[in-house]
């Protein structure tokens, strides 16, 4: 897989449509509304039934994982165009509003 040196945890998701239709142009973060670790995050992506995914993870400890290669549109942001264009990023955050992201995560 493709991706970031920043990775320490891989944990492939099959909740992709393979390849983009367009050049990466944007960085779109998004938030779990949990705090999961990457692995646990991953676990969640890793189920086809979940429906959802994202290129990368950081952890509420700040580690770093990778779900879906770079080359490939995740499902994270529900918009397909977004998606096809953004290296997606979920992170932990606050359960509720605002959804606020720790110090390990920033």
């Amino acid at each position: 897989m493709g991706s970031s040196r920043m990775v320490s945890v891989t944990v492939p998701s099959p909740n992709h449509s393979g390849q983009r239709a367009y050049k990466v142009t944007r960085i779109t973060p998004h938030c779990m509304v949990g705090q999961l670790t990457a692995k646990q995050c991953g676990g969640l992506f890793a189920r086809s039934s979940y429906q959802a995914s994202s290129n990368y993870g950081i952890g509420k400890d700040g580690e770093v994982g990778l779900y879906v290669d770079e080359k490939n549109r995740s499902w994270c942001s529900s918009s397909a165009d977004n998606d096809n264009r953004a290296i997606t990023i979920e992170c932990a955050s606050g359960a509720s509003a605002p959804y606020a992201l720790n110090e390990k995560v920033w």
